[in-house]
């Protein structure tokens, strides 16, 4: 290439450099990295704080003795616990004081191996009533409610007037994480309440999110220059357009910055605190894309580095900007800066529940 030729090389017309930009990055060859869990969620999707509760809920329940048989011994060894949320029990009027050894706060789930509990009070007579989780009324409800929940008996006598023991069907579906009011109607009708419990579902299988609200992220619009960009552009989903490539179409957004001069690399931020209750992000998945520069490339430049961190309801993407010159003949310079990155964001909650959006069966049901 004559030197010459290149130092003499005139500037495009601007529809003309318009084109040769948008065909650079539709073009652009895209380099998918790898794909990064959540290292706070453990493999089953439950967060590690409820896990331990269910292992401690779990545990006391090994460690009773058979229903019925040890209430009075096992008060003296609860005392301690009830005192800090409930008095020392009467049996002058019925009283729940306890699920699986906890007074306060008890996790119910249909997750088998932990959807057996076992209420403890006194006062709930010998005749078998009614056991049911219902929403908490005193918390908004959420977009997907928690619909009321029957618990079934864990077998023929295991109603007494000191202790229930039930179970949660594990294969129970399309009940979100909530806060729950767990009722015991006994056999005369009266309703015994313990506030506060927790009800978690379920988890299904990771799923991608096909849109990312455009509302969710916080794009730098600069990089560390005190100019704006001229393009600084977010599409999810990333179907269409002129300069968007071919394989971001699986991707769940795109992030197209570019200018004809160099710019420094940025932070965006991503935020999914409006992800349905119990959905948090799995794992990400980054794709960094090269600017297929036209012509024969006479100069290459980055600038940033590019990395990741992922959160239950966040994600942070440092991004870098890659520059390229070229000159095309007769007698054409061209140059474009440019950062050009999708994200591929798995999430995963409640089966039978969607990440995103209110339920419309439910709002049907409840019209009719």
């Amino acid at each position: 290439m004559n030197a010459q030729w290149v130092s003499e090389a005139q500037e495009f017309p601007v529809a003309e450099y318009a084109r040769l930009k948008a065909e650079a990055l539709s073009k652009a060859n895209g380099q998918p990295g790898p794909r990064i869990r959540n290292p706070r969620l453990s493999s089953d999707g439950i967060e590690p704080a409820i896990l331990a509760v269910l292992d401690e809920q779990r545990r006391y329940l090994q460690n009773s003795a058979e229903p019925g048989r040890a209430w009075p011994r096992r008060l003296t060894a609860m005392a301690g616990l009830l005192r800090t949320a409930l008095p020392v029990p009467s049996c002058f009027n019925p009283l729940i004081l306890a699920v699986n050894g906890r007074a306060v706060e008890p996790v119910f789930t249909p997750r088998l191996g932990d959807n057996h509990f076992r209420i403890e009070g006194c006062g709930f007579g010998s005749r078998p009533g009614e056991v049911r989780l219902e929403p908490e009324s005193s918390v908004p409800l959420p977009a997907i409610a928690m619909q009321p929940t029957t618990l079934q008996l864990e077998r023929a006598g295991s109603w007494s007037d000191n202790q229930i023991d039930v179970r949660l069907d594990s294969h129970l579906a399309g009940n979100p994480d909530s806060i729950a009011t767990l009722v015991v109607r006994l056999a005369d009708g009266r309703r015994l309440e313990l506030h506060g419990c927790r009800f978690v579902a379920v988890r299904g299988a990771p799923v991608a999110l096909k849109m990312i609200s455009a509302s969710w992220v916080k794009l730098s619009p600069t990089g560390t220059q005190p100019r704006l960009l001229r393009q600084v552009e977010y599409v999810s989903p990333p179907t269409g357009g002129e300069d968007i490539p071919p394989d971001a179409a699986n991707l769940s957004a795109l992030v197209i910055r570019s200018d004809s001069e160099t710019f420094d690399g940025g932070t965006d931020k991503y935020e999914f605190s409006a992800l349905n209750p119990g959905w948090v992000v799995e794992s990400i998945q980054i794709q960094n894309y090269d600017v297929a520069c036209p012509g024969d490339v006479t100069h290459t430049e980055q600038a940033g580095d590019s990395n990741l961190r992922v959160e239950d309801r966040g994600l942070t993407v440092n991004w870098a900007s890659r520059t390229c010159s070229s000159f095309i003949p007769p007698m054409f310079r061209f140059s474009i800066a440019a950062s050009e990155y999708g994200v591929k964001v798995w999430v995963m909650g409640p089966i039978g529940t969607e990440p995103v959006g209110v339920d419309r069966t439910r709002e049907d049901q409840k019209q009719q």
